[in-house]
């Protein structure tokens, strides 16, 4: 017979299955599971299922360049493609797909639609989008007939899978009846503005219409009848096989130089027989064209690789599949009452920790084996039942004998920053926080010259100065919402927007930063009276992602920060040094703040152990208090740099010269001299490789 502890663990479990439920039917969470599947496109993809027969062709940045400098300038004349799509018949590609509506005539002139339509119908296995709209955009009536032969008339739906609309956007009516085949591609990302999705059917007055994508596998007669997966939303989930560049691409200017190079009778840049037997897809990936899309690899992703990716998943039958609801509901059921059952009846802390670990495993492991075998199983609901479980078992437990106030204090402040523990205890969901990766604020500061202070000081003086300095600079810290990370001596390292959310997180660390500055400035005197010293302090600033959570042993862990964000704050905070500046952020940090702070670009510098530069701003001071002196002084130092890097010397030394008492102008002055004397490369790109942590 069960017992009271029992019951009550499996009421908990049966609470939260009811709650996770509801939330799986309500879609709440539906952004964040989205995002956990982006993660695990990106840990577990694999860029060898991506079909070879698929290419690209692209108009690259590149293309745009070289043909502008001919006097070319972007919209193309549509005389250009013809040599694409001579060059792929020629090298006998199985189809070929435009990514562009053509849907106005030409700006060049009726001969080149002509000329343009002319190659299609002589390709004969050219594919042309369209553009179906929600809206009402009046359609000309007399382009409607001409679409119909392209209608998959005949064949029966699900309501369920076909999406209706009100519009459409043809190619011209002479393009129209050229191609070989027409689809859709008008297709939505998701609340969160990434594609994951695409619909398949479309319905205009009575017609059923495909997406091009689906179009160009029906002609290649590898998809014929049998239905893709649909979600709940009548769309296939698209199975990226890899970031940008996973399929063979070319840039349209090397293609189109090919063909001539042929035509001259010389070997071309690209065998001809590299088309042979392809799927050829021609799109943009240059940035001014505005086909770069966001998906689950990165904000920037052609939108043709898109398109590549989906004709690839028909033709293959490479599909993302679900599971059956009662399945999901099933697994759902068994992880809540484990939980909650094993949490309550367990009665070793170590036991209890160890237990959780293990449940929280679990429904990344189905859901890792899902993604392996072609399933999307739902994976933030099963880890929201499982957190709440716990804390729910945990709590109860604890409560109920009396305990819990306890148990957080004792247990929990080896997790979390004292000043954040009353929060834990108001709301205990916060401790789901730890692990997880989030952009935040980092803030290092230390005090100049500490070395050679210490020395001259007594460790009772030393230790005295080091409790005021460190007490007054934390509370302002606290106070503005960071989290304090450590002490390393006399370096103060906290962060911003971890495990309490703060939106303007860079903002609340920058104006911490002045805050300390001023605070610092005030206690100068008392420090040089009593001590002897007088005492200032850098502060590095940088926003970026981190992972956030539990660090250290079994025994003893703290609630820390790690990542490169915080390291280039560590290295800003050791730069401020070499530029005579106090307060030196990031440029990601700038950005965030710069409609309400004032500061200005101190240099372009690529710190000890990065690749990559990064700019750097020294924060002033709020604009609403900066004096006009002060923001003409801002003006005249942006003019210097910019006339630094245009390598003109003497100007930006004159400049440089207006703004006196400054000690970063003095290193600009100097650097001016020393390159006067010894100019940089041609390729100087103004960047300063620091030598030193």
């Amino acid at each position: 017979m069960l017992n009271r502890k029992s019951i009550r663990g499996l009421l908990v479990g049966i609470s939260v299955f009811a709650i996770g439920l509801g939330l799986f039917y309500f879609k709440a969470f539906r952004v964040m599971e989205w995002k956990t599947w982006d993660w695990r496109m990106q840990l577990f993809s694999n860029s060898s299922r991506a079909d070879s027969e698929i290419i690209l062709i692209l108009i690259d940045q590149n293309s745009l360049d070289l043909y502008a400098e001919q006097g070319i300038s972007w919209p193309w004349w549509r005389q250009m493609y013809i040599p694409l799509i001579k060059f792929c018949r020629q090298g006998g590609a199985r189809a070929v797909f435009f990514d562009f509506i053509f849907s106005e005539s030409s700006v060049y002139g009726v001969e080149d639609d002509r000329m343009f339509t002319d190659a299609l119908a002589e390709a004969g296995n050219i594919f042309l989008p369209m553009f179906l709209s929600r809206e009402e955009k009046g359609t000309p009536s007399s382009q409607i007939p001409s679409m119909k032969r392209f209608s998959l008339s005949g064949r029966e739906f699900s309501l369920d899978d076909v999406l209706s609309m009100k519009s459409v956007t043809l190619p011209i009516e002479s393009l129209l009846n050229a191609c070989l085949g027409v689809g859709n591609v008008q297709a939505r990302p998701d609340s969160d503005g990434i594609y994951r999705r695409l619909p398949l059917y479309f319905s205009l007055g009575e017609d059923i219409y495909p997406a091009l994508s689906l179009a160009v596998a029906g002609f290649l007669g590898k998809y014929q009848d049998a239905p893709a997966p649909m979600d709940n939303s009548g769309q296939m989930v698209i199975r990226f096989h890899g970031p940008s560049g996973t399929y063979t691409t070319y840039s349209a200017a090397a293609v189109i130089n090919s063909f001539a190079l042929m035509e001259a009778g010389k070997q071309p840049q690209i065998p001809l027989d590299t088309f042979n037997n392809k799927i050829v897809l021609v799109g943009s990936s240059a940035a001014g064209i505005y086909d770069l899309k966001p998906t689950p690899f990165s904000s920037v992703y052609p939108g043709t690789e898109i398109q590549a990716t989906a004709i690839d998943n028909l033709i293959n039958n490479d599909y993302i599949r679900f599971p059956s609801t009662a399945v999901f509901i099933l697994i759902l059921a068994l992880i809540s009452l484990l939980t909650g059952f094993g949490t309550t009846i367990i009665q070793r802390i170590w036991l209890v920790v160890f237990f959780a670990l293990l449940c929280i495993a679990i429904p990344a492991m189905i859901s890792w084996a899902a993604f392996l075998s072609g399933y999307w199983f739902e994976f933030v609901i099963p880890e929201f039942a499982v957190l709440l479980s716990f804390i729910a078992a945990v709590m109860l437990n604890y409560n109920i004998e009396g305990k819990q106030r306890r148990f957080v204090k004792k247990v929990f402040h080896h997790y979390l920053s004292p000043h954040v523990i009353e929060r834990v205890l108001e709301d205990p969901s916060l401790l789901k926080l730890g692990g997880e990766k989030r952009e935040i604020t980092s803030f290092f500061s230390d005090i100049a010259g500490f070395t050679s202070l210490s020395e001259g000081l007594s460790p009772e003086e030393l230790v005295h100065l080091l409790n005021e300095y460190l007490s007054d600079m934390t509370d302002i810290i606290l106070e503005s919402g960071g989290t304090l990370d450590k002490y390393e001596g006399d370096a103060i390292i906290s962060f911003w927007n971890a495990p309490l959310d703060f939106p303007d997180h860079a903002l609340r660390a920058c104006r911490a930063a002045l805050d300390c500055q001023k605070k610092l400035a005030k206690l100068k005197p008392s420090f040089q009276k009593r001590f002897g010293h007088m005492i200032s302090a850098r502060i590095g600033i940088n926003s970026g992602p981190a992972v956030v959570g539990n660090m250290g042993s079994q025994r003893r862990f703290d609630y820390t920060a790690i990542g490169d964000t915080i390291n280039l704050a560590s290295r800003l905070e050791g730069a401020c040094k070499q530029y005579g500046i106090s307060i030196l952020a990031g440029e990601t940090t700038y950005e965030q703040v710069k409609d309400v702070l004032a500061a200005r670009e101190v240099d372009i510098i690529r710190v000890v152990g990065k690749k990559n530069p990064v700019r750097v701003y020294e924060i002033l001071d709020e604009l609403k208090y900066l004096s006009e002196e002060k923001y003409k002084s801002i003006e005249i130092f942006q003019r210097a740099l910019e006339s630094y890097r245009a390598c003109k010397w003497e100007e930006a030394v004159t400049l440089f010269k207006k703004l006196k008492d400054d000690k970063l102008t003095n290193v600009y002055i100097e650097r001016c001299r020393k390159l006067e004397k010894s100019p940089p490369p041609d390729d100087w790109d103004g960047v300063v490789d620091l030598k030193v942590k």
